[in-house]
């Protein structure tokens, strides 16, 4: 963490320092950059994981508004509607909703619709409305709305999508720093982490990096042995569930 921390504070005293030569000086400024470091670039995910924070901090070469957004691999979920049934409510249609991302975190160091019009906005996928409209559906619902603010509902009481207009802190506009929160239940992959310096609603340059979120432990063993070697987790799975069943017909007997 002190060598990431170091080599932020190295970049902004080298973005600080004045070039003497005019037009090294002149390209520097049109250069707009932005170095993007993370207190980790793996989160291992073990039955005892509850959810974890994630450190995103940087430095600007240019003062400006910042935009963080950590998007997971796409998900599918099944979404239920409640349907009325004179006075009792019971479990309706269900739809199924894939190709759209299961976790999305979004932190501004202003709220977005200040910092970017809504096209542009659309166009880096900071709407979780837009992000919705374009899931696929099965079966196709015919009330599509009211399908993608359920979804988004259900996301935002899980935690999995947050938006926060004052989440990225920027100092002296040169450091920037962000705190996002990954859920206990959350999809496992590479994750993208995107950085956007914007000024003046336009984006003057943009940085990414990769977060990988995996299982390890007897997760990992059990899920990679199901999916390359499914008989050697058919006959460990079996003399398991036989050898407690055992055990408990022994104790029956003994309490008997």
């Amino acid at each position: 963490m002190r060598k990431k921390l170091l080599r932020i504070l190295l970049m902004v005293s080298f973005l600080a320092v004045p070039i003497s030569v005019p037009t090294i000086a002149q390209a520097s400024v049109k250069a707009a950059s932005v170095l993007l470091d993370t207190d980790t670039d793996r989160v291992d995910v073990t039955s005892r994981f509850r959810g974890r924070d994630l450190l995103v901090f940087g430095a600007l070469s240019h003062p400006g508004q910042v935009i963080v957004v950590l998007r997971s691999p796409d998900s599918a979920v099944a979404v239920t509607r409640k349907t009325q049934m004179g006075p009792i409510w019971v479990t309706g249609k269900k739809v199924t909703v894939s190709q759209f991302p299961g976790v999305l975190q979004i932190a501004s160091s202003a709220p977005l619709d200040s910092i970017l019009p809504s096209a542009e906005r659309d166009t880096l996928g900071l709407d979780p409305r837009g992000i919705l409209e374009k899931a696929k559906y099965d079966p196709e619902p015919r009330e599509a709305d009211a399908w993608v603010k359920a979804v988004i509902a259900a996301k935002e009481r899980q935690g999995a999508y947050q938006i926060s207009s004052t989440g990225v802190r920027v100092q002296d506009g040169r450091l920037f720093s962000a705190h996002l929160h990954l859920p206990a239940t959350l999809p496992l992959g590479a994750y993208e982490l995107d950085v956007y310096l914007v000024h003046k609603g336009k984006v003057l340059a943009q940085s990414a990096q990769k977060i990988e979120v995996q299982q390890v432990g007897l997760e990992e063993w059990i899920a990679k042995s199901a999916d390359t070697q499914p008989w050697l987790y058919g006959i460990v799975l079996t003399l398991i569930l036989a050898t407690l069943g055992l055990g408990l017909g022994i104790i029956m007997q003994r309490k008997s």
